[in-house]
C-alpha cells in the first residue's frame, strides 16, 4: 500500500496549522486555552500532553524530510529500481531462521494484510469523541509525526537494502507480476506493514494510556492494537510477502516511533517535560525534571 503522498499532504496541512501560532508559544492540549505562554513552568500543565512550535517543527521537519525524500528518490529518480533478470533464487541462500518460516505468494492474506493495516491505521481516530475537543489538533499532530517519521524510515531503508521477497524463492508462476515488474521484489527489508501497524498500535495505546489512566479499557486497547498489529505481521510472512526478520524489524521500528513521538510531547504533573527545539547543531533535546 503506498501511503507516501497521502502523508506527505497530510503533513503539509499539519504544518500551515502550526504556522499560525507565535514561534516561541507553547501549545497545550486541553482546556479553553491554547496558548498559555512561554516559560518553562508551562510543563506542568495538567494535561498529558503539548505542542510547542519549535518541537512541531523538528519532528514534522524530520518526517517531511524523510517521506519527501523517498518521493523523491523513489518516484523521481528510481534509485535501487531493481528489474528482475530471470534468475531463480535458491531456498538454500535465505539463513535458517528466515527459511524456516518463509512462504509462496498468496493473494488473499496479501488483501487482509491490507485490510487490517487500514483498521489500525484509523483506529486512533477513536479518540477524538473520547477526548475533548481541545485536545484533536494535539492528537492530530503527534500521530501525522507519527506516521510521517515511520514512514520515511521504512521506505528509504528498503532503497538502501536490496533483499528478495520471499515469493520469488518459489518460482514466477505464483509470484505477482505487477510487483516483479515495478521492482517492489527487491524490497523485502524491513516491512512497511509491520511498521506502519505497529506504529498506529503503539500511538494509540501510548496515548490511551496517558489520556484515561483509571479507564477500565486500557488494557483491552492495548491487547486489541498490538494483537491486530502481530497478525498484521504474521500475515506479511504466511502470504510470501516477508520473511520474518522483515516484520520483527519492522515491529520494533514501528513500536518505538509509535511511543516516542507522544512521549516526547508530554508533560507530567511534577513539572518534567521534554522540550525540543532546532539549534546550531541540528536538533536539541532537553527533559525537564
Amino acid at each position: 500500500m503506498n501511503l507516501k503522498k497521502i502523508l506527505l499532504a497530510l503533513a503539509v496541512s499539519v504544518v500551515v496549522c502550526i504556522q499560525s501560532f507565535p514561534s516561541s508559544a507553547v501549545i497545550v492540549s486541553g482546556g479553553d486555552s491554547a496558548l498559555l505562554g512561554y516559560s518553562e513552568s508551562d510543563c506542568s500543565s495538567k494535561n498529558p500532553f503539548e505542542l510547542s512550535f519549535a518541537k512541531e517543527f523538528a519532528l514534522l521537519g524530520i518526517g517531511i524530510a524523510l517521506s519527501g525524500s523517498d518521493l523523491i528518490l523513489d518516484n523521481m529518480m528510481h534509485v535501487n529500481r531493481q528489474k528482475y533478470d530471470g534468475e531463480i533464487y535458491d531456498k538454500d541462500d535465505v539463513n535458517a531462521f528466515d527459511r524456516f518460516f518463509m512462504h509462496g505468494y498468496s493473494k488473499s492474506l496479501h488483501a487482509v494484510s491490507n485490510i487490517t493495516l487500514a483498521s489500525l491505521l484509523v483506529s486512533p481516530a477513536l479518540l477524538a469523541p473520547l477526548s475533548d475537543r481541545s485536545l484533536w489538533l494535539t492528537e492530530g499532530i503527534m500521530y501525522a509525526e507519527t506516521l510521517l517519521i515511520a514512514n520515511g524510515l521504512k521506505e528509504l531503508t528498503k532503497l538502501c537494502v536490496t533483499r528478495i521477497r520471499p515469493y520469488m524463492y518459489y518460482g514466477m508462476d505464483s509470484a505477482p507480476e505487477d510487483k516483479i515488474a515495478d521492482g517492489d521484489f527487491a524490497s523485502s527489508f524491513f516491512s512497511g506493514h509491520s511498521t506502519m501497524a505497529f506504529a498506529s498500535a503503539s500511538f494509540l495505546s501510548y496515548t490511551f494510556c496517558s489520556l484515561f489512566p483509571d479507564s477500565s479499557m486500557k488494557i483491552p486497547v492495548v491487547a486489541g492494537s498490538f494483537s491486530l498489529a502481530a497478525l498484521t505481521a504474521v500475515l506479511r510472512v504466511l502470504g510470501g510477502n516477508h520473511f520474518a526478520t522483515d516484520v520483527i524489524t519492522g515491529a520494533v521500528v514501528g513500536s518505538s516511533v509509535g511511543f516516542l513521538v507522544p512521549f516526547l510531547h508530554r508533560t507530567h504533573g511534577n513539572g518534567s517535560c521534554v522540550q525540543i527545539a532546532p539549534s546550531a547543531m541540528g536538533v536539541s533535546v532537553r527533559i525537564g525534571l
